[in-house]
């Protein structure tokens, strides 16, 4: 195209050009790499639009998926409705390529089987199961507004005690239906709890991603990762020390160890342990004293730095026996219940404000 434009721009800059380019009879047809140009355009525009209504026209039984929110080792999370109903939902879906991923198939309709078998209110909800004709295995499950424990810390700082307390609460009581089933979730973390709004509340806690999930019988386990030698499974910054050195032998106080570094978490917006890599915070959990949270915070009561460090002693005989314990004993803190629905609504409200004037 440039000989065109220079061409223009010399006729438009000097009269003897134009009058020469005219004496020539040298007219100005529409360049043809203009139209090669514009065809290339509306071509693009015209492919991107019916990739994206196939994309959109893409079913899963009775789903149609929208947008992606989010991937992981798991598979990838869209949203997405249901094509009757009009019901809002999320897909969370995974496609086996080769045959390393069977491990990873397994896993993921363990946790399928796992997390319908719980109705708590604090738990998510799975609506449906299944898988379409080139393999790609899905479960629709509750679509949940709000933000994950670590990233309403991560963008708001610390919660104040009472509002920490609040989601460990709500967290014990999913935890305690699952523990009574005989499952543990070995995976607890501030990214598998979700501060949601559900039924016009606040702050309701939903506890997700039970893909590492573990059922005891008796003596024996079950695990979705079928437990090798030398291997663990769990998120380092939250492991308890039993999960990296006693293989298979995780309960019920694995998980409330997990829950007692996202208690800390919370109230201090950092980990108990931190490293360089997985290893060496796997060492710490295991070998260094946890520095107790009122030191890196002011303002934590000393009842609840009490119930998080307990929580957090090496050995598992040294925490609380069940989690029904570890409820009792959060609900007799101080703070405990100085944060609810008229709290949480306002906060809420707040950020929604403040979010519309910065749009501004």
């Amino acid at each position: 195209c440039i000989p065109y434009a220079t061409l223009l721009f010399l006729r438009w800059y000097d009269v003897n050009v134009a009058l020469a380019l005219d004496a020539d009879h040298f007219g100005m047809p529409v360049p043809m790499p203009f139209l090669a140009a514009f065809a290339a355009v509306y071509a693009s525009h015209v492919i991107h639009s019916i990739r994206r209504e196939a994309f959109e026209a893409r079913q899963f039984g009775q789903y149609r998926l929208k947008e992606k929110l989010g991937s992981g080792g798991m598979g990838e999370v869209y949203r997405a409705e249901h094509v009757s109903l009009k019901r809002p939902c999320a897909i969370k879906l995974i496609k086996p390529e080769n045959e390393t991923d069977a491990t990873a198939l397994a896993r993921f309709e363990h946790e399928v089987r796992a997390t319908a078998e719980l109705t708590h209110w604090n738990t998510v909800e799975i609506y449906d199961f299944g898988h379409t004709d080139d393999g790609t295995f899905y479960y629709v499950m509750e679509l949940l507004p709000g933000l994950s424990l670590e990233e309403l810390v991560k963008q708001h700082g610390p919660l104040p005690p009472g509002r920490a307390v609040h989601f460990l609460l709500q967290t014990c009581r999913a935890l305690r239906e699952a523990h009574v089933g005989g499952l543990v979730h070995r995976d607890i973390k501030p990214a598998n709890i979700f501060a949601a709004i559900r039924g016009g509340t606040h702050d309701v806690a939903k506890l997700l991603d039970f893909g590492l999930v573990k059922r005891r019988r008796g003596e024996e386990t079950e695990g979705a990762d079928a437990t090798q030698a030398g291997s663990f499974a769990g998120s380092p910054l939250y492991m308890a020390p039993e999960q990296s050195s006693q293989f298979g032998k995780e309960d019920a106080r694995t998980d409330i160890y997990a829950l007692g570094a996202v208690a800390y978490y919370l109230l201090t917006g950092e980990p108990p342990f931190s490293g360089k890599n997985p290893v060496e915070i796997i060492n710490a959990h295991s070998r260094d004293e946890v520095v107790p949270p009122s030191r890196l915070r002011d303002g934590i009561p000393d009842d609840l730095e009490k119930v998080v460090l307990r929580c957090l002693a090496k050995k598992p005989e040294d925490r609380f026996p069940a989690v029904g314990n570890l409820e009792r004993a959060l609900a007799d803190c101080e703070c405990a219940g100085k944060w609810g629905d008229q709290e949480a609504a306002a906060w809420w409200n707040d950020v929604e404000v403040r979010a519309s004037e910065k749009a501004k």
